[in-house]
């Protein structure tokens, strides 16, 4: 009985709980999040400054040169692989 009894103490606690957060998102004013740094911003933008969108598309770029360079290694890799006959 007790057992019961304290579980329906908890059960009553969390309702308390996600009441009392379901309150607190009613507050929270529509947003997103910068791409770059992760800064609250207004939902209309998608970058901070114009710093950290320079600093995405630095990043893009490199990220993009990269896979381009690993995808030309594998190209080069299978035709070695080929010429040499295995």
């Amino acid at each position: 009985m007790e057992d019961i009894e304290e579980l329906k103490d908890e059960i009553e606690s969390l309702r308390f709980e996600i009441e009392s957060m379901r309150k607190e998102m009613k507050n929270i004013t529509p947003h997103k999040h910068c791409l770059n740094c992760g800064i609250s911003i207004p939902p209309d933008q998608t970058f901070c400054s114009k710093k950290c969108e320079d600093e995405w598309n630095r990043m893009l770029k490199r990220k993009k040169t990269m896979m381009y360079v690993w995808v030309l290694f594998l190209v080069i890799l299978f035709i070695i692989l080929i010429a040499s006959g295995l």
